[in-house]
């Protein structure tokens, strides 16, 4: 989930449980609707760099609606720019080979939408990025309202090298990427008649990549040693099959300025509350992009830039209990099998394993694991 989901879901309340001893309060957030929302930044990392561009939805129809055809533009302090290419609806990317964001250098972002306004953000400075120390992860439990069980899986934790700089603002954004297996090997496949599969673990093995949803942020204003030390980020469970075989964790810790911790920080402190509608009032985060004709236009999200440090962790499954279900196979299944040449064309082709020396026609997540949301492509970084 992008920024412009974050800030989605902040406008759009939940008004049920209401006792009569409470008053509603129904925001204002129809002035926020099919508003621009912008998502991305610069580092000292290497390019490219990506900021996309979304329209807010209507508080009771929550979607993604992404904004295509603009200019995007990055300017450095010293006036240098570069254009941004449009790769796919609302997404936009530097050259690989383009500018570099540099340690101490400012930047901001200039956008230009087709129907003639014009937008630009804050300048902000590239910290110097104070580097991560460890990443690890222990298994622990947690309880849900969700569940009739306790929750098992890893915690992750991170922990910061020294540094010398009094106060230190940080943002972590998470990738993951879970290498999980189907439950079945696909022995034939149908597609108007009855064919060899080979070869069978072909659609076996897949990784799946996505972003934490969470955001975590934390300053070191309090603290009278600034290293910081086994702070917690990301729990993931046993509820589905990411822990399932191999898990692994990507933390990009972002140094950035006290400005953009603020947006964050309330950002994530919104997103956390959830029924504390009556103990405050909803706001509007202010973010540091506005339209440079008419600054009383709400935008939504923020150009980030920051100096960043990323450190990649493996898991392999924990031994603790799993709760997602496995597939199974009953007559309907055997039935299945006989039924093939009733089968509409559409769901060609279609896979079939022996079970228990018989054929049979799986639920097909069960044996195409690229149907749970996977790639077979084992990522380059990965390790087993």
């Amino acid at each position: 989930m992008t920024t412009s989901k974050y800030i989605i879901i902040l406008l759009s309340m939940s008004f049920f449980g209401l006792t009569s001893c409470i008053d509603e309060y129904w925001p204002e957030v129809s002035r926020y609707q099919n508003q621009l929302v912008v998502d991305g930044g610069i580092s000292n990392d290497l390019p490219p760099y990506t900021i996309k561009l979304s329209k807010s939805s209507p508080a009771n129809e929550i979607d993604y609606m992404p904004y295509s055809g603009c200019t995007l533009i990055i300017e450095d302090g010293d006036g240098e720019q570069e254009y941004l290419k449009e790769t796919e609806e609302g997404t936009y990317q530097s050259s690989t080979n383009g500018m570099q964001g540099s340690i101490g250098q400012k930047y901001r972002l200039k956008i230009q939408t087709p129907d003639g306004k014009s937008y630009e953000s804050d300048y902000d400075y590239i910290k110097n990025p104070v580097t991560i120390e460890n990443v690890y992860a222990k298994t622990e439990t947690q309880e849900s309202n969700e569940v009739d069980h306790t929750l098992y899986g890893y915690q992750f934790y991170v922990s910061t090298e020294n540094t010398i700089s009094d106060s230190n603002f940080y943002l972590w954004k998470l990738e993951y990427t879970s290498h999980y297996q189907s439950d079945y090997f696909i022995k034939y496949y149908y597609d108007g008649q009855v064919r060899l599969f080979q070869p069978i673990d072909s659609l076996f093995n897949c990784y799946y990549t996505g972003s934490v949803k969470s955001i975590y942020t934390f300053n070191t204003d309090q603290l009278t040693n600034k290293k910081l030390e086994n702070y917690p980020l990301h729990f993931v469970n046993t509820e589905s099959r990411m822990l399932s075989l191999r898990y692994s964790l990507n933390v990009n810790q972002h140094t950035i300025s006290k400005k953009a911790f603020k947006f964050w920080s309330a950002l994530e402190e919104q997103n956390s509350e959830q029924g504390s509608l009556y103990s405050r009032q909803p706001y509007q985060i202010q973010g540091n992009i506005k339209n440079v004709n008419d600054e009383g236009e709400p935008v939504l999200g923020y150009f980030l830039v920051s100096g960043v440090d990323t450190k990649r962790i493996f898991v392999d499954r924990p031994e603790v209990p799993f709760y997602y279900t496995d597939c199974t196979i009953n007559d309907g299944n055997y039935k299945q099998y006989a039924e093939l040449y009733w089968a509409d064309p559409v769901f060609y082709p279609i896979y079939i394993i022996v079970y228990e020396g018989n054929r049979a026609v799986p639920g097909q997540p069960c044996a195409d694991c690229r149907q749970r949301g996977g790639t077979i492509v084992k990522p380059e970084f990965w390790e087993d």
